[in-house]
């Protein structure tokens, strides 16, 4: 497989989800291997990569850092890269968050497809198992296990009656995430709000960009039956990323867990995995 940029500068404008700040994110070709991220109004910044190793928090959202800087919730860009194929790209932001759009990725897909996608002469790293890897802590679960393709699964569970068991699979392809998994919107219970605003959290957040969850329904109509357990997929994915590599020939099934998770995971795939190319 080869590594993959974008063929023209494309631009996205919106609110941060958590922060509520105005922030214009930039997409541009890179020449540096890798996904990257530029605090551009932060003086001498220097680029962001998109690596497990510099994920700073997980705290309702992934978040990275290096020398001084840092990027909040930046899973749903990085999703929609991993479905596209884009390995090596700037992502510049004079903000600290990314324009949460519609709350999920399909627009920075959109963006992404328009400003074409470039295939480069170097080979991408593919990341295969050839065993069964586990991890587990209290109710929370994830395996991978070697297979001829690559699927991911999520078993959502919760205690409100609309949202119960809500169990997903997705047999990952570009075309199949943007039909099944893109589309889907990051969601919360009210009884969160107070929660996340007591912690400077979801100031951007609003009805039109998150399906809240009450007690007698969701505010706005579902885009997918299970459409939140879709959204669990499409952070993952977004997470994943972070290792850097491909995934290849592997069922990686997780149930419960969220961004903590997600990263605690890619790394034990990247330790405990083979890597070639």
């Amino acid at each position: 497989m080869f590594r993959q940029t974008i063929a023209e500068r494309k631009l996205v404008k919106g609110i941060g989800l958590h922060t509520g700040r105005d922030c214009t994110m930039t997409f541009e070709p890179y020449d540096r291997e890798g996904i990257y991220f530029l605090r551009t109004d932060i003086k001498d910044s220097k680029p962001i990569k998109a690596f497990v190793g510099n994920v700073s928090s997980t705290m309702r959202g992934t978040n990275l850092t290096y020398e001084g800087a840092e990027v909040h919730t930046v899973e749903h860009v990085l999703s929609a890269c991993s479905a596209l194929g884009i390995t090596d790209i700037l992502i510049s932001m004079d903000g600290p968050e990314p324009p949460v759009m519609d709350g999920s990725s399909q627009e920075y897909s959109k963006v992404l497809i328009l400003a074409g996608i470039k295939r480069l002469d170097k080979k991408v790293p593919v990341l295969t198992i050839n065993k069964k890897i586990e991890m587990s802590e209290n109710n929370v679960l994830y395996t991978a296990e070697p297979a001829d393709k690559l699927t991911m699964t999520f078993l959502f569970v919760h205690t409100h009656p609309l949202v119960s068991r809500l169990e997903h699979t997705l047999e990952f392809s570009k075309d199949n995430y943007l039909k099944e998994i893109g589309p889907a919107r990051t969601f919360g219970f009210v009884e969160e709000l107070e929660f996340l605003k007591k912690h400077g959290l979801a100031k951007g957040g609003s009805t039109e960009n998150a399906v809240v969850i009450t007690k007698d329904g969701f505010s706005s109509p579902l885009r997918f039956e299970g459409e939140m357990v879709r959204h669990k997929i499409l952070d993952m994915i977004g997470d994943f990323a972070l290792t850097g590599c491909i995934l290849d020939n592997m069922k990686i099934y997780a149930r419960g867990g969220g961004h903590k998770f997600n990263v605690e995971f890619a790394k034990k795939l990247l330790k405990e995995g083979v890597i070639n190319g």
